[in-house]
């Protein structure tokens, strides 16, 4: 490419220059990621990102003027040669998405973006966009001053000559400029900008806890370089994603990255998938509920079975609730959602029903239950309809047992709250078809998730590997250590919410019947937790109730101030002795060594897919880049050695698993295949 402008250049008889691409749906995806990956030198990153900006520079300074025509998606590298361009023309056709995510990869727009963007959208919208890692859409790239113009896809054409007889004409570059945006006017006094990079770190801080670095140096580039040269701007640019491409933060999320890649490729069956138009739902709490909703949302007709007409008011309410949201964000007019909302419908009867190609189960966790509203529904739908239970422990076979046709049947269990955690988990059971597994886990994808297949086993995978954890929690509690104490130190480990704060969220009674549900089928290594029956019979059930490990009944939750009289403090230093590390190895290490026995188990495929199920299902810390590469990174034998103390101190529910004692024993990662 630069071979090939440097040639341009010196043809004097060019006029103008047009980048299109060749590619469906795509204008440029980005750089090579790998490029930033494999490199573990500061002069490999320093060597590629400084081809790049003098390449773009080359496009920069060309004697013509130079037009992106963006049709697909224009993101990263893509939009930085875009920015080097005199002028851009994008499509508002659904699959034009513009934005810089870099950050999401731990690293920061290198190829001039820091630079670029700003005299086109303003300094403050600068730094949200690429701090953000938006995408936009080219009507609103258009109104924010990114593209100079958006057209229907089929209007490209004409949009390029009329582009061209306004460039002949001289006519261009005065009727353009006379629209764009670019910087506001306060935002050329220092102190303003100063107060917009104050406000803007202290956003940043507030959601990232301080674990993510590159939305910061985003900020500090764009703050120190503003009214410097190209040249001198460019170089603290390449200068700070130099030393964010080489940390294990950027590593990590880079890795995240591919796997959530290779994931959009994966069927995990050898069958046909058929594609549903119409799906049923029965149980509308607030699982129910939402996952009607993502089905709505991708314009699926939706039928929901509800006890009664007020049931159904309040399943209504919980999916416009989800819609005004978004419609708040403006990403959908009041229009659309009200065309979206007629194609739900619901029945206190089985009437219409006949006509689903899918029926999603989620009502209580209740085998009896929910094998009653299977027994009910099979006489009802057609032979061809896909059932499926949003079950969250209980045997996909065990539910199937009694039906007609139990190869249709298919675990999918959605994360609450479904329209913000991306997981599903697609669990088979000894009947369900290789087409059914086909049809739920494409459905999941058009559904906007990322399924999982897991194989059957009590709690599946995240919960099997969750539940230790909050049960660690609890038993840390109960032996003295203050609640402030646990959540703070697995929050400051860069989890979302503390444990404790996770069990009032999801409710301490859901939370001791999955427990007792794991309990049964793994033994001691899963104990049960008196605590939490104790809570039960107290009326405190976590925020449902107002009241668990914290009182959530004025707008800030406090810790419950009756919750110490539930615990045992034999010691008069408990709490002392429970220190921050002893309390961050309790309740990791415990999730730890229960993935490593799921994983020499066969639930799921490997330790890359269960990392990425931990991140979407638990919230497990990206920046660590999952559950089984935090393991790699402290290593194998540390991680050995320190199960063995904790066994020693409280119990065999720490006995290393089989697995994690024969890799230490080889010197063997997880990520370098381990020993499975």
């Amino acid at each position: 490419m630069a071979d090939f402008i440097e040639k341009i250049a010196k043809e004097k008889s060019l006029k103008a220059l047009f980048i299109e691409s060749a590619k469906a749906d795509i204008f440029i995806a980005g750089a090579d990621i790998n490029e930033i990956k494999n490199a573990n030198t500061s002069e490999q990153i320093k060597a590629f990102v400084k081809q790049g900006q003098e390449i773009f520079n080359q496009i920069e300074s060309l004697p013509f003027p130079t037009i992106a025509m963006i049709d697909g998606a224009c993101l990263g590298g893509g939009l930085e040669l875009a920015l080097a361009c005199t002028y851009r023309v994008a499509t508002n056709h659904p699959h034009t998405r513009i934005g810089l995510p870099e950050v999401n990869l731990g690293i920061l727009p290198g190829f001039g973006g820091t630079q670029r963007l700003y005299p086109l959208v303003g300094y403050a919208k600068a730094i949200e966009l690429i701090v953000a890692g938006k995408q936009l859409k080219g009507e609103k790239a258009l109104k924010l001053g990114l593209v100079d113009t958006s057209v229907p896809q089929g209007y490209l054409a004409f949009k390029k000559e009329e582009f061209i007889q306004e460039i002949l004409s001289e006519t261009l570059h005065d009727k353009i400029a006379s629209k764009r945006k670019g910087l506001r006017w306060y935002e050329k006094f220092s102190p303003i900008r100063t107060l917009i990079t104050y406000m803007a770190k202290k956003s940043v801080l507030k959601k990232t806890h301080g674990h993510y670095p590159a939305p910061i140096s985003v900020i500090d580039v764009m703050q120190k370089s503003f009214g410097k040269t190209r040249d001198e701007g460019l170089l603290m640019e390449r200068e700070a994603i130099t030393k964010l491409a080489l940390t294990p933060i950027s590593k990590n999320l880079i890795e995240l990255f591919f796997i959530s890649e290779e994931l959009k490729h994966e069927s995990f069956s050898s069958g046909e998938a058929k594609v549903i138009k119409q799906g049923s739902v029965v149980g509308t709490g607030a699982m129910g509920s939402g996952i009607a909703w993502a089905l709505n949302n991708q314009d699926i007709d939706v039928r929901l079975k509800v006890r009664s007409a007020k049931s159904a008011g309040e399943a209504f309410a919980k999916i416009r609730k989800i819609y005004e949201g978004i419609k708040k964000r403006r990403r959908l007019t009041e229009r659309e959602v009200a065309l979206k909302m007629d194609k739900v419908t619901f029945a206190t009867d089985y009437t219409g029903f006949e006509k689903t190609d899918f029926l999603l189960e989620a009502v209580n966790e209740d085998k009896v239950l929910k094998q009653k509203v299977y027994s009910e529904f099979e006489s009802v739908l057609s032979p061809n309809a896909i059932m499926a239970s949003n079950t969250s422990s209980i045997s996909i076979s065990s539910l199937a047992e009694g039906l007609k046709h139990p190869e249709r049947f298919v675990g999918m269990h959605f994360f609450n709250p479904v329209n913000r955690m991306p997981l599903v988990e697609i669990i088979a059971g000894e009947a369900t078809s290789e087409d059914t597994i086909a049809t739920v886990v494409s459905l999941s994808k058009k559904m906007g998730k990322t399924p999982i297949k897991v194989k059957e086993s009590a709690g599946f995978l995240v919960n099997r590997i969750l539940l230790p954890y909050l049960g660690e929690a609890t038993l840390m509690f109960a032996e003295g250590a203050s609640v402030e104490q646990i959540d703070k130190t697995l929050f400051e480990f860069g989890m979302p919410m503390g444990p404790l704060t996770l069990v009032d969220t999801v409710g301490v009674d859901v939370g001791e019947k999955v427990s007792n549900i794991l309990h049964e089928a793994y033994g001691e290594r899963m104990p049960t937790s008196p605590i939490l029956t104790q809570m039960i019979e107290n009326g405190w059930l976590g925020k449902k109730s107002g009241l668990g490990f914290y009182d959530h009944q004025n707008k800030k939750p406090t810790v419950n101030p009756e919750i110490i009289n539930l615990q045992n403090r034999q010691e008069e230093n408990a709490e002392e002795k429970l220190d921050k590390n002893i309390i961050l190895d309790r309740a990791i290490l415990m999730m730890i060594n229960e993935a490593s026995r799921s994983l020499e188990e066969g639930v799921v495929d490997n330790a890359r897919y269960l990392d990425m199920a931990m991140v979407m299902g638990t919230g497990f810390p990206a920046f660590r880049g999952g559950l089984m590469r935090y393991a790699d990174a402290r290593s194998i034998a540390n991680v050995v050695g320190r199960l063995e103390e904790l066994q020693a101190l409280y119990g065999e529910r720490f006995k290393p698993s089989d697995i994690l004692v024969e890799m230490d024993k080889k010197g063997k990662k997880f990520y370098d295949g381990g020993v499975i």
